[in-house]
């Protein structure tokens, strides 16, 4: 039985043994390599949205700067050459605030952006994003590099590029909480 034993049972246990080592060290090392993958995914796709979301804030700070000094300049021309309704109109909001302190005197604009500087953010931002996937997005940006192509900006051009402003903040919101689901979920490994 002795002989049995160890002529057939213990090498055949040493014969598993082995097997069963090598098969684990193929699985662990399969799951090592999906895990750094998904690591790595996860972490670009994080530094990715960091990107945007600062890409984005200061793209909007400088349109909105922008879109206040073309406004600024409207009125300006329009003070210069006033109608019956811009006179009526500025001595009624004199009145109305007579004794409050202008927003403008308090804010100290910097020195205008020049169209290549934003025209160069647009065109780096819309090279981030999918255009099958982010079309609506990408409608918004190429609204802001047509608007800053032209050469005059009316109005009501500038009150479309506030409204478009407003649409890009809420696109990119619903954009950066989806993109921020699919980090959570590649992260569980799902």
């Amino acid at each position: 039985m002795k002989d049995f034993f160890n002529t057939y049972i213990l090498p055949s246990g040493v014969l598993l043994t082995f097997v069963a080592t090598c098969i684990n060290i193929y699985y662990t090392r399969q799951n090592s390599r999906k895990a750094k993958y998904i690591d790595t995914i996860t972490s670009e796709r994080i530094k990715w949205l960091s990107v945007i979301r600062t890409e984005i804030s200061e793209l909007i700070s400088v349109i909105s700067e922008t879109l206040i000094f073309y406004k600024n300049e409207i009125d300006q021309i329009e003070s210069q050459n006033p109608d019956e309704n811009y006179i009526a109109d500025a001595s009624y909001k004199y009145q109305l605030h007579y004794f409050d302190s202008m927003t403008k005197n308090s804010l100290k604009f910097k020195e205008q952006v020049d169209y290549e500087t934003i025209a160069k953010k647009l065109y780096i931002l819309q090279l981030r994003f999918n255009p099958t996937e982010d079309s609506g997005t990408l409608n918004l940006i190429r609204f802001f590099i047509n608007f800053y192509k032209s050469e005059y900006k009316s109005k009501s051009d500038i009150e479309d590029a506030e409204k478009v402003i407003d649409e890009l903040v809420i696109n990119i919101q619903s954009m950066l909480k989806n993109e921020w689901e699919k980090v959570k979920r590649e992260s569980k490994g799902e």
